[in-house]
């Protein structure tokens, strides 16, 4: 129930737009410091970024996803890696007019 939720707020925004970036551990960081409501950070996953980063294997995609207020949606585990590991890479970035979801 919880994904197909999730599927269909994504699907009824609007995207303003999505272009490929050059990320600084301190535009990650910026992200990452708006992201109240998303899931804890598995450090699996961030270790498995860290090492595509540092072997040159980093891939752009799939996008990270913020709204037009900088809050971030998704893409806190690539972000995560971006600051622990102090490299600037290159990322897509889908962005997205307005929040979806109001928490209470």
């Amino acid at each position: 129930m919880a994904q197909e939720i999730e599927n269909k707020v994504k699907s009824t925004l609007k995207r303003l737009s999505s272009d490929t970036v050059t990320v600084t551990p301190e535009m990650a960081l910026r992200w990452l410091s708006d992201n109240p409501h998303n899931r804890r950070i598995s450090e699996e996953h961030v270790v498995r970024f860290c090492e595509k980063i540092q072997s040159g294997e980093w891939s752009p995609n799939p996008p990270i996803e913020v709204f037009d207020t900088g809050r971030l949606w998704n893409g806190q585990h690539r972000l995560t890696a971006i600051v622990k590991t102090g490299k600037t890479v290159l990322l897509q970035i889908r962005v997205y007019a307005k929040s979806p979801v109001k928490k209470m």
